[in-house]
């Protein structure tokens, strides 16, 4: 075992305790050698104050530590390595940290009342640095985040990121990608299932280049902001390049909102209203099912839910009903609509808040944004004036206002999209009436997803409440609440197979 003896002696230590330089010498060896010592350095200091650190003999022995020379270390005690208790703990705790096995002769390093304090002082202190560490760190994060820059490791799949510059760009082999899911998932009846299997299927690779794309991932990239330009980090809102345009974004969030589940694809069976149908009971979606009824295999729709891990199981006794009979009185409807579209329009009309009410409320939003700027204006204007301190109370007002403008400029962005959709309404009720007519005098030729994409176009929902009873198919105990919509600017490649 190679051990190192550290010594130290200043003209006010002979004095005041005798110390010598021979005497720690002999002591410490003496020490050493009895713990088993094979080879014994020695590093001294002599007239020179335990108050500094920069000291031939010490930065020496440090030098020895950090190289791995010593095993053991022995000292008389604390003092003699520092009379400064914050340069003790730097000592020791770096001499611990290099294995090396540290020994006091005049001091119970380990069960005596003073050695406990220091270790609990030494732990005290640790802590505080971390947490200074810490807090300096997260300070720094948001003063990057604040100036627009990335703080953190990005790593979103439709982006390169450069963490030595911070830069974020567009990746072009993954951005198309991108835009094909916000595709798909808006303007197609495929769902977040059916992106999934369509991306494996065509064998495009994850981010990892390994794996499955799955249907929880879809979610997440349809629900990131970061691809209409805005990457979330605490409350700061950090500007990247966009890679999916806003009326696109927004209507892959509306159907997210309405939580459609929109059929992927994936039954070897037809349901009609899948992703659309609820039951007002349990609240569930409906989805559709080839069960046995009455020893009869029949196509129903159940809001019994049988997945690992699903928050609400559904209505108890499980809920099953005819799907043949309700997609009936939902075509039914629809075939009404489309013979009178103003009564379509009428009733979406009596459901929705007028657009007059609405551009009221808009200009009283930007009142508020404009008042909330003049007031944190005003707190500025205050601060260099030097009226008022940058104390807790004015942070947290400049705060309070802070998050008040950008609750406002959400509902500002809310009621425009509201608008602007209002616009689209019209224009496409207005291609429903020019081609209801041809559309109804077809409706027996329409295949299965015309007929699906036609009531989507004009059914927001279908909420179910009552169950049929046992031996019964009909509509008698099962109510039925269709709630209609307005369709927006008419895509005229949805009718193609039925004008042409």
């Amino acid at each position: 075992m190679q051990a190192a003896i550290y010594v130290r002696v200043s003209t006010d230590d002979q004095a005041r305790h005798g110390f010598s330089l021979a005497e720690q010498r002999e002591a410490c060896r003496a020490r050493a050698s009895s713990l088993g010592a094979s080879t014994i350095r020695e590093f001294a200091d002599e007239g020179i104050s335990g108050s500094i650190m920069d000291r031939p003999g010490l930065t020496s022995l440090r030098g020895a530590v950090r190289n791995n020379q010593v095993d053991l270390l022995v000292v008389r005690d604390p003092d003699r390595l520092s009379r400064k208790l914050s340069h003790q703990l730097l000592l020791t705790e770096e001499i611990e940290k290099a294995g090396v096995r540290l020994e006091f002769l005049d001091f119970d390093w380990k069960d005596s009342p003073e050695g406990r304090l220091f270790y609990s002082v030494r732990g005290a202190i640790s802590e505080y640095e971390r947490e200074k560490i810490r807090d300096r760190m997260s300070r720094g994060k948001d003063q990057k985040a604040r100036q627009g820059g990335i703080p953190i490791g990005f790593y979103n799949y439709g982006y390169n990121y450069f963490p030595d510059t911070g830069k974020v760009t567009i990746n072009d082999a993954e951005a198309p990608m991108v835009k094909n899911i916000f595709i798909w998932f808006a303007y197609e009846d495929i769902g977040m299932n059916g992106i999934a299997r369509r991306l494996n299927e065509t064998g495009i690779p994850t981010r990892k280049g390994r794996g499955k794309w799955h249907r929880n991932v879809i979610r997440q990239i349809l629900r990131n902001p970061v691809y209409i330009g805005y990457w979330n980090y605490k409350d700061f809102s950090i500007p990247v390049p966009s890679i999916v345009d806003a009326e696109t974004w927004n209507k892959a969030q509306q159907k997210l909102k309405e939580a459609r589940r929109l059929w992927a694809g994936l039954s070897k069976n037809d349901y009609l209203l899948s992703g659309i149908i609820s039951c007002s009971e349990c609240g569930n979606t409906m989805t559709g099912v080839y069960t046995k009824w009455w020893d009869k295999k029949e196509r129903r729709y159940t809001c019994r839910k049988n997945s690992q891990g699903a928050k609400n199981k559904g209505c108890v006794p499980a809920k099953a009903l005819p799907a043949q009979v309700i997609e009936d009185a939902v075509w039914e409807q629809i075939q009404i609509w489309l013979d009178d579209p103003d009564a379509l329009a009428n009733e979406v009309i009596s459901e929705e808040p007028r657009e007059e009410e609405l551009r009221q409320e808009l200009v009283r939003i930007e009142e508020h944004i404009n008042n909330n700027d003049k007031g944190r204006g005003n707190i500025l204007d205050s601060l260099a004036l030097g009226l008022i301190e940058l104390d807790a109370i004015t942070k947290n007002k400049l705060a309070d206002l802070k998050r008040r403008k950008e609750r406002l400029e959400n509902r500002k962005r809310e009621l425009e999209t509201v608008l602007s959709e209002a616009q689209r309404h019209v224009a496409g009720l207005e291609e429903l009436r020019l081609i209801s007519k041809q559309i109804l005098s077809r409706l027996s030729c329409l295949d299965f997803d015309d007929r699906k994409a036609l009531v989507r176009l004009l059914v927001s929902q279908v909420i179910i409440a009552g169950r049929s009873r046992p031996g019964r198919n009909g509509l008698k105990d099962i109510q039925i609440t269709i709630v209609a919509k307005l369709p927006e600017q008419i895509d005229g490649s949805i009718f193609s197979n039925i004008l042409r």
